[in-house]
Order: C-alpha cells, then structure tokens, then sequence
C-alpha cells in the first residue's frame, strides 16, 4: 500500500514539475509569434518556447526539460508493479 502511495505521489510531483517549469519565467511574446506562427514546440526530451522577442537569438528561446518528468513516471510504474507483485 505505502508503495501505490508513493508512486501517486511521484506521479502527481512529474505533473506538477512540468506546471512548474512551464510557467516559473513570465513568457513575454511578440505579436508576430502569436499571430503567425506557434511558439511552442514538443519532441521527446524538451518544450521549446520562442517569445520571438530577440530574433535568431537563445535568449528568446524557454526549455522545459523532459526527463526528470520521465524519470518519475518511470520509478512510479517501477513501485505499482513492485506492488502488484507482492500481492
């Protein structure tokens, strides 16, 4: 039981780092970007967001990694299957 817990818990916390992480800096965007194209951008290890407000600059660019999302999910499924197995 404390092992289902602790992976609601873990899973809960990747949810709320992603919350976290995404809205921690105050995105100023440009009209040009929000009118024109999306700023934001998924693959599998980061969200990228371009404000547009440098152009061709990093500084305008926001990265959310993913992997400590991954990390938890991943040791939260470990502790349900541990759980499960032990019933």
């Amino acid at each position: 039981m404390k092992k289902l817990i602790a992976s609601n818990v873990l899973l809960l916390s990747s949810l709320l780092y992603t919350l976290w992480s995404i809205s921690k800096n105050p995105l100023y965007l440009s009209d040009i970007s929000m009118e024109v194209q999306n700023p934001v951008s998924v693959s599998w290890f980061n969200i990228q967001i371009d404000t547009g407000i440098i152009e061709k600059s990093a500084k305008s660019i926001y990265n959310v990694s993913l992997i400590p999302i991954y990390l938890l999910v991943v040791v939260a499924l470990v502790l349900i299957l541990l759980s499960l197995k032990n019933r």
